[in-house]
């Protein structure tokens, strides 16, 4: 059960990133950003009032700080992709954002078998290989120091979120992922002011609106936070019934879902390489979940 909700997490996360990616097609990718984490946040809310659930101290803690770093390396990531290629930033991320949990587990005394190691470590290239994009010829073989500082740093915010959530008390259900994705509101508010894009995007009618892909950015955007929030909440549920290192290897591979929906909506065909990560990570997977 674990691992299909540690899929179930992957999926929604890449379905996510897709949606806000066609977004800020058109949209401030900040906005695309803040709707997003506010519809979640008011998904998350009905779901947690049907549960219920009792919060301590050291939930709202836990919460409040991984929304905080979630946040700053959501923004980290796009400051990242502002300056490099995606082939360089996203695997660097991703891989980071999944080597945090692994490392953290194991320091907190985890000890996954044998079988289990081997899916572990087989994810990390199958992350590398499906996150990998084609290359411009017009872009420069190396990438700036700056740029795989700040992926790393987004993977670390990533890894952080996936870490401290996870620490949260099982009695709580779902309320960490709503205070978490309150003080990420909160954060992307203050960003937003900050670069001065928080007011609504213009359009000369609603004809307009139409017409230059505003109103459908919203709804993409809408439904983007709806699906990550459900990433959000698929993960604490699998790491709470199973080993750190394990649930975020797995969950780390939401790039197939992104990359998928590429090809079937935009006709972005995935290459070999990531064609050949879907496999290896589907192999990853089944190792994992069989030890």
């Amino acid at each position: 059960m674990p691992i299909l909700l540690a899929l179930l997490s992957a999926a929604a996360y890449g379905v996510a990133d897709f949606l806000g990616g066609t977004a800020s097609r058109r949209l401030h990718v900040v906005v695309v950003t803040l709707i997003s984490m506010t519809t979640g946040a008011a998904f998350i809310l009905v779901v947690c009032l049907m549960q219920g659930g009792v919060v301590d101290r050291a939930d709202v803690v836990w919460s409040l700080g991984a929304g905080v770093v979630g946040s700053l390396g959501i923004a980290t990531f796009y400051s990242a992709l502002a300056i490099g290629p995606m082939g360089v930033v996203a695997p660097v991320s991703a891989v980071t954002s999944a080597l945090v949990p692994v490392v953290s587990g194991l320091a907190l005394g985890e000890r996954p078998g044998p079988l289990v190691m081997l899916g572990i470590g087989l994810a990390f290239p199958a992350i590398a290989m499906v996150a990998r994009e084609r290359r411009l010829p017009d872009e420069p073989r190396q990438v700036a120091t700056g740029t795989l500082l700040r992926a790393l740093a987004a993977g670390l915010g990533f890894g952080g979120y996936l870490v401290l959530i996870s620490r949260t008390s099982e009695g709580s259900n779902l309320w960490p992922v709503l205070i978490g994705r309150g003080a990420s509101v909160g954060v992307m508010v203050t960003l937003a002011a900050g670069l001065g894009v928080l007011r609504w995007p213009r359009a000369a009618s609603k004809r307009g609106a139409r017409e230059d892909g505003t109103d459908r950015s919203v709804t993409l955007s809408l439904a983007g936070g709806v699906f990550d929030a459900g990433g959000n909440a698929f993960y604490l549920l699998a790491v709470r019934s199973d080993l750190l290192a394990l649930v975020a290897a797995v969950q780390s591979l939401y790039p197939a879902a992104t990359v998928g929906l590429a090809g079937a909506l935009h006709g972005e065909r995935p290459q070999r390489i990531q064609g050949a990560g879907m496999a290896v990570g589907l192999v990853a997977v089944v190792f994992v979940a069989v030890g």
